[in-house]
């Protein structure tokens, strides 16, 4: 998924939970109605200026509109770290084991 998506749709699931409509969120951070309804459908980015407005009118941390998890299958990622695995020296492979089997 791409950054501006991720971004996207953190900012319309953050604006909702807020209770705000996208015209009293622009209107908040003094832009137009507009300019907000394309970030949210990812055919705009913010400035780094309206980031840091929308992250204090929503009273969050910025990093919050960047924050994706996955949809990846267990399946995949035991494959994954299968595949890693097979290119490990023993003793790496030996200090993960021993990490995982603690947790």
């Amino acid at each position: 998924m791409s950054l501006k998506k991720i971004f996207a749709e953190n900012l319309k699931k953050i604006r909702k939970q807020r209770g705000l409509t996208q015209e009293e969120l622009a209107e908040l951070v003094n832009v137009a109605p507009r300019h907000i309804s394309f970030i949210e459908t990812a055919k705009s980015f913010p400035s780094c200026d309206l980031l840091e407005r929308l992250s204090k009118v929503l009273n969050i941390n910025f990093t919050k509109f960047f924050e994706y998890e996955s949809e990846i299958s267990r399946d995949e990622i035991l494959k994954q770290i299968n595949n890693i695995a097979t290119r490990l020296d023993d003793k790496k492979l030996k200090y993960i084991y021993k990490m995982v089997s603690e947790l």
